[in-house]
């Protein structure tokens, strides 16, 4: 019994990890209780290789995490007011050259964004405000 439990165990997180790793590659879209709510493949692939390593569920950085974690996005865990407000400190702390912040850039300089990653990700969280308000 034991090994049917597992077994299936392991079946169903592999069916996860397929799942998320395939967002991860096409884009993600996601449908909350009153929004739906779009991450193209070109903005997850900066989120997920600048941004996701401190702004995750699991991530050690408490403060980072509670400001802003891209899990409750995909997770359905925001509600539009909270998604539009989560998207206007995207906007805010980009456009003020705050994330990543300095300190932690001179431990990894290869998370620097450059100008057209933080364009292309301001631009994403202009349109989907944009979206949000006319829903």
């Amino acid at each position: 019994m034991k090994r049917i439990f597992f077994s299936l165990s392991g079946i169903a997180i592999i069916a996860l990890l397929f799942a998320f790793n395939n967002s991860k590659q096409t884009g993600y879209t996601t449908v909350t209780n009153d929004v739906s709510f779009e991450i193209p493949k070109e903005v997850l692939t900066v989120i997920n290789n600048k941004c996701y390593g401190c702004h995750n569920t699991k991530s050690k950085g408490e403060k980072s995490k509670k400001k802003l974690n891209w899990d409750n996005f995909t997770n359905n865990e925001y509600n539009s007011v909270k998604i539009y407000t989560k998207l206007g400190k995207i906007e805010k702390m980009l456009g003020e050259n705050k994330m990543p912040p300095a300190k932690f850039l001179e431990k990894y300089p290869k998370k620097t964004l450059t100008e057209e990653e933080k364009q292309l990700i301001l631009a994403w969280a202009k349109e989907q405000k944009i979206a949000l308000q006319s829903e």
